[in-house]
């Protein structure tokens, strides 16, 4: 079997149809593409390629077209964390690729379903996604904490269609997290102006269970974080300190009260 990550849709009858395999496809771009994003930074199209198809169960292997070791291994083992019933989210997973895994239930139900999806790495079985697959996500996203606070970041990727959205590279977790903003003339045009900017933003947080923060909404703030040239910059040991470096997620728990 090609290097790569591999997806073997197991058909519940003795073949697959044409339409299973093309909703699985459609269901694994949208995977790879939101966890690119979240690994790289980036969400081009090309950053995938397909190593091999196969008939015996409609199968398909995609390699990264850089032969990204990271990548391929993050996405696997993130998938079998999932599938084995985590609490937390995987490295690299946010809220946008677990939704994208909850999605995969409907190739699951209906007269052309799947039994399972075989997950492999460079042609070792590592996991199957399963019709329970939509349960273990809500697993993890049922497991965290909200609160009002704020969050720091580069401010990218607005999204207009339906609810109004922009991501930021949140500052301490280093993660996309999805914002929601309301669907206003003014708060538009104040999203635009702040685009590819530092900001801070102030609303409801929800965090995962190991204090990664989620998505923030009903914000009631949005404000320029651009660092002013000319201010002092922090001394040594002021936080976040060198134990914030050495264990980032103890951190969080710490100043946000988590146990």
């Amino acid at each position: 079997m090609p290097k790569g990550l591999t997806f073997a849709v197991n058909p519940e009858s003795e073949a697959a149809s044409v339409d299973l395999f093309r909703r699985a496809l459609e269901d694994i771009n949208r995977l790879l593409l939101d966890a690119n994003y979240a690994i790289r930074h980036e969400r081009s199209v090309s950053s995938w390629i397909v190593r091999g198809l196969h008939s015996s169960s409609p199968t398909i292997t995609v390699g990264s077209l850089l032969d990204d070791d990271v990548a391929v291994e993050a996405i696997g083992q993130g998938i079998k964390a999932i599938a084995s019933g985590t609490d937390h989210p995987p490295k690299y997973f946010t809220e946008k690729e677990l939704e994208d895994l909850r999605k995969m239930r409907r190739l699951f139900v209906g007269r052309d379903r799947a039994r399972s999806i075989t997950v492999s790495i460079n042609g070792d079985d590592i996991t199957e996604i399963e019709k329970d697959i939509s349960t273990k996500v809500d697993r993890i996203l049922t497991s965290g904490y909200s609160n009002l606070g704020s969050l720091e970041g580069m401010l990218e990727a607005i999204n207009l269609h339906g609810a109004p959205t922009f991501t930021i590279w949140e500052r301490v977790s280093r993660a996309p997290v999805r914002c929601s903003f309301p669907n206003e003339p003014d708060w538009k045009e104040r999203v635009r102006e702040l685009l590819e900017k530092r900001v801070m933003v102030r609303g409801y947080v929800r965090y995962f269970a190991n204090g990664f923060p989620r998505r923030v909404s009903d914000i009631v703030e949005l404000a320029d974080g651009t660092r002013e040239q000319g201010l002092s910059r922090a001394s040594f040991g002021s936080v976040p300190n060198r134990e914030a470096a050495r264990d980032p997620v103890a951190f969080l728990n710490s100043i946000r009260g988590v146990e």
